[in-house]
């Protein structure tokens, strides 16, 4: 993910809470009687009292274990769909950014790819080895012992940010992104299972069996979806590209809980009592722009914008919850179709090479269990 995930700090939210007036100048979308920053929207969060030290790792992976959750599979073109839309908000257009490299300085080193593989944390690694599998001679392979090191550092340790050893990586994965198409596969098979596969699981774990429409369901305890208070069917590719687009910019880290998926579904509640899934969708989005809103940083509120463009595609309901119809995001100026081409990054790379074409995409494990066998060799 390109968002940095900031420690929470206290002194954030009470200046926030106290200068409402410089909160709404600074985050258009974090303003008005529902999403101000404000004592009455913020409070339920308890930012302010709820630990905030960096929480480790307790083993191989830093997921939570779905394992017993069953699977779903999804069609082709809510697939693309997902995909284009969230990767507007990531990255401004529908351009996947594949040979996109940075270092954002969130402690996590260099982000890289359409989703933001990280070479602070083992997902870059993920991809350059799986990479490896299929091509053994590539240029990103010599890289692998350096990332491997950062990966095995403590995940609250800041080296984990340092790059010093780490010469040439961003050209090489460019370079590498713009030439060869494995490669570009390869990110999509490790996106799947890091991220996609998960909110399949979640959709299925409510039985949604519609042709394009997946699931989001609610009332989580502690235990994380091993245990849901209630099951109730969201059948529609709106809801799934809900919780999918939740998973990217949020993730299903046991690490990151003070604003990860499973908190945000826990604020959300169980879907009431005759509850149509366009109104438990508006509840779980209002909460989730509220949590963002609220956070104490500079980071979370400004992407408030995504949610908000989200309840425009729930408020226009029957057009808009089987994503059969191109879908205007209005907030980014840009107009999803399902027609795009998600095979090559245009933007970053210079020409298409000559018979570009992407090889069959192959199924990885999801990185939930030790050992983690996504990121084995």
């Amino acid at each position: 993910m390109k968002i940095s995930f900031a420690v929470v700090n206290g002194l954030a939210l009470l200046a926030a809470l106290v200068s409402p007036v410089l909160a709404k100048s600074k985050f258009p979308y974090c303003t008005g009687s529902t999403y101000g920053i404000t004592h009455k929207n913020c409070a339920k969060f308890k930012f302010d009292t709820l630990h905030s030290n960096c929480v480790e790792t307790s083993n191989c992976t830093t997921f939570y274990d779905i394992t017993k959750l069953p699977t779903e599979k999804i069609d082709a073109h809510t697939e693309r769909m997902a995909q284009l839309i969230t990767n507007v908000f990531e990255n401004g257009n529908t351009v996947m950014g594949y040979a996109y490299v940075e270092a954002l300085g969130d402690g996590r080193g260099y982000t890289s790819g359409y989703i933001g593989f990280t070479s602070g944390t083992n997902d870059a690694l993920t991809v350059i080895k799986q990479y490896t599998k299929r091509k053994p001679k590539n240029g990103l392979t010599k890289y692998v012992p350096e990332l491997t090191r950062l990966s095995k550092l403590k995940f609250c340790d800041r080296h984990r940010n340092d790059t010093k050893k780490l010469s040439g990586y961003p050209a090489a994965w460019t370079k590498t992104a713009c030439s060869d198409p494995n490669f570009v596969q390869t990110q999509l098979d490790v996106g799947f299972a890091m991220y996609l596969a998960p909110a399949l699981k979640y959709a299925a774990s409510v039985q949604v069996k519609s042709n394009l429409g997946k699931a989001i369901f609610y009332g989580i305890n502690n235990d994380l979806f091993t245990k849901p208070r209630c099951k109730r069917e969201l059948a529609n590719a709106i809801n799934f590209f809900t919780i999918l687009d939740t998973i990217i910019n949020h993730g299903w880290q046991y690490v990151e809980p003070l604003i990860n998926l499973p908190r945000i579904l826990q604020l959300t509640g169980p879907r009431k009592h005759n509850e149509s899934e366009k109104s438990f969708l508006n509840r779980f989005l209002v909460t989730r722009r509220q949590l963002m809103c609220c956070f104490p940083d500079d980071v979370w509120p400004p992407a408030a914008d995504r949610v908000a463009d989200l309840q425009r595609l729930v408020s226009s309901w029957s057009r808009n919850k089987d994503l059969k119809h191109p879908v205007t995001l209005k907030i980014y100026g840009v107009t999803v179709k399902g027609t795009e081409d998600l095979s090559f990054d245009k933007a970053e790379c210079p020409k298409k090479p000559k018979g570009w074409k992407l090889p069959k995409a192959k199924t990885l494990p999801i990185p939930d269990t030790c050992p983690n066998k996504l990121l084995s060799l």
